[in-house]
């Protein structure tokens, strides 16, 4: 008798619609100095009276132009100056500030047009020429570019038009939004918004967290200790109506073999343990794994590394019908050590794996993911010089010295790189070797440091998380590419920012070869 699959539910804790993102940059403000009153000192910098006055008073015998004025001013003691730094704008400042970036409607609607408007800070009354947004969402990405009117320079606020060409589906969009201005300084912000529907009601299926594979697949993933396939997914309902919509808690499941309408696999239904209620212009999420053992239908399927879909339905309390799909494959996968080479703070430890996290994405887009992420740290004590690369000979020196004896790749996070201009990553080999106990085995990383405006050490999450994923490309086999919008593309990390993350297939089959990849 053939096994059966079974499904169990649970629901999730969400965001807002229109600040998506956990990643997201944060909104934030900036005073002028040298333009605001005492009282607006006091109340945005958080600064005694006293403190206030002393900066009216050394602004009206000059223009406050550089932090280390401020740093001279008394009642303003370390810590409270750390704070304020990254707060207040000075005079002759050369850089373009986004400070903001918002829905003109509030909201995205599907399939409609839209636009975003960008906040934007610009002390020296810079020529802000040209606004960019990369958008990526479930299919390919793509970018918009417009030029500032000298309106929109002056009024610090730029909208961002996206025609129906250019409109999304429903489900989860981030926006990679860059200011440039004609000197060539630069501002960036990222923000995510959930699209909502216009129809308006609607459910759609996306991979669980990281375990996605493909383009934007749910994966089975093998449980060895069970001899079980299981697949997870999130269910998002989307509302884009101005009132509550409640669902009926009955949901039903179909695993099909060549799409909907193609061969039934197996199928079955659950129940959510509670009541399920979409709020007005917003979404609601729960997630589903189904559990396929040995001898079922699914886990045939998986095993035989065929491709499946999966179709979720639900009914609205006012007898609507919503269903979404998604396909289901089974992933590669490669392991990595993560050494810390130096002590890092305990923030720095927090982004570091949330940069991590980001290059398990990337790859698992292109079916390989991790096997696991094992941590190791080389204390300062013992790490000596190469807590700071200052050559490739130390490179090699590191990697035969600090070793990890296991089939993962070694990823050394340095404190710093000194060495080859604006270089901040270096891989042993293109491919690197397959096995341990030579100079050649790792890759090593710039941890890409630096102070927040509050005073505490963070890590460049996005940045470094490609920095990572562009070297592990060279140690499975991948040379430099001229591809746009390609990870690999020549000095893509420094040169391009931390938007080039796509892999092709050809890239796909390149890596399969390495013996660190291994099938799961």
């Amino acid at each position: 008798m053939a096994a059966n699959s079974s499904a169990r539910a649970k629901t999730l804790r969400t965001r807002p619609a229109n600040a998506f993102g956990l990643y997201d940059s944060v909104p934030f403000t900036l005073i002028d100095v040298n333009r605001a009153s005492k009282s607006e000192l006091v109340q945005h910098l958080r600064i005694t009276p006293e403190a206030a006055d002393r900066i009216v008073a050394l602004r009206r015998a000059q223009r406050i132009s550089d932090l280390q004025q401020l740093r001279s001013v008394a009642g303003l003691p370390s810590r409270t100056f750390n704070r304020i730094r990254g707060r207040v704008l000075l005079a002759g400042d050369p850089r373009v500030h986004i400070l903001d970036v918002t829905a003109s409607d509030d909201y995205i609607f599907s399939d409609k047009p839209f636009a975003l408007r960008v906040h934007f800070a610009n002390p020296s009354d810079l020529e802000v020429a040209i606004v960019s947004v990369a958008v990526l969402w479930a299919g390919e990405s793509f970018v918009v570019e417009q030029e500032l009117t000298s309106e929109e320079v002056q009024q610090c606020h730029v909208d961002v038009r996206f025609d129906e060409e250019r409109s999304l589906p429903v489900g989860p969009a981030e926006f990679h939004v860059a200011l440039y201005s004609a000197n060539g300084a630069q501002g960036s912000f990222q923000k995510t918004f959930c699209v909502l529907p216009s129809n308006p009601l609607s459910l759609s299926l996306s991979p669980a967290g990281a375990t996605v594979t493909g383009t934007w697949s749910a994966r089975g993933d093998y449980q060895d200790g069970s001899d079980t396939f299981l697949t997870e997914c999130e269910i998002t309902i989307g509302n884009g109506d101005t009132g509550i919509v409640s669902m009926n808690r009955r949901v039903n499941w179909k695993f099909w073999d060549g799409g909907v309408g193609g061969t039934l696999v197996e199928s079955g239904a659950f129940d959510w343990p509670g009541p399920v209620s979409v709020p007005e212009r917003d979404i609601w999420r729960g997630s589903v794994q189904v559990t396929s053992p040995r001898g079922s239908g699914i886990y045939n399927r998986y095993n035989g590394k065929e491709d499946m879909t999966i179709e979720i339905e639900m009914v609205a309390a006012d007898g609507r019908h919503v269903a979404g799909t998604i396909t289901c494959r089974v992933m590669l996968a490669y392991g990595v050590n993560i050494i810390k080479v130096g002590d890092f703070t305990a923030q720095e430890g927090v982004d570091l794996y949330s940069a991590v996290d980001i290059t398990r994405q990337i790859y698992e887009r292109r079916s390989i993911t991790f096997r696991s992420v094992l941590r190791k740290i080389i204390h300062d004590a013992d790490a000596g010089s190469y807590r700071i690369i200052n050559s490739e000979a130390e490179c090699y020196d590191l990697f035969r010295n600090w070793s990890v004896p296991n089939d993962y790749i070694d990823v050394y996070v340095c404190q710093d790189f000194l060495w080859g201009g604006t270089l901040d990553g270096f891989s042993g080999g293109i491919p690197g070797p397959a096995a341990k106990g030579g100079d050649r085995d790792g890759v090593a990383v710039d941890k890409t440091g630096f102070t927040d405006g509050s005073g505490v050490k963070r890590l460049k999450i996005s940045y470094l998380g490609m920095l990572i994923a562009h070297e592990v490309g060279h140690y499975l086999g991948l040379p430099h590419l001229q591809e746009t919008g390609n990870l690999m593309l020549a000095y893509s990390v420094y040169s391009y920012g931390a938007n080039n993350t796509n892999l092709n297939y050809d890239q796909y089959q390149l890596m399969l070869p390495h013996g660190f990849i291994v099938f799961l």
